[in-house]
């Protein structure tokens, strides 16, 4: 498979990572730090991903590596059940913005510390 045809499957496959998650470009690039037109490029197929990129794609959509870069595969985003989504739902709404804020960075650097420890 010739390099422009590799970015080009990363890049849907990214894409369609990322809807699935249910985020835009620029949530992407906020949990990764990464920039958002680089998000945009790769999408697009029109950049190399390097290690680094990988590794903060990985880290930051809380995605295994070897998922993210599995072509072959499509990735299934484990989808939470309703009766716990709703429960979830409904303690976050007690809580202020910031409260909220603080909730989902919590859950990301739990999820991005144990899939360090499974790495």
């Amino acid at each position: 498979m010739a390099a422009e045809d590799i970015n080009i499957a990363f890049g849907k496959h990214l894409r369609g990572i990322r809807i699935q998650l249910g985020m835009n470009q620029d949530d992407v690039a906020a949990a990764c730090g990464i920039d958002p037109t680089s998000i945009s490029r790769l999408e697009r197929g029109e950049t190399n991903a390097t290690l680094t990129t990988l590794q903060r794609l990985s880290k930051g959509l809380c995605i295994p590596l070897q998922d993210l870069m599995d072509l072959r595969e499509v990735y299934q985003v484990t989808v939470v059940g309703e009766e716990l989504l709703g429960e979830i739902q409904s303690l976050l709404g007690k809580l202020s913005p910031e409260e909220q804020q603080f909730i989902l960075n919590f859950i990301r650097s739990f999820v991005s510390l144990r899939n360090d420890s499974n790495d």
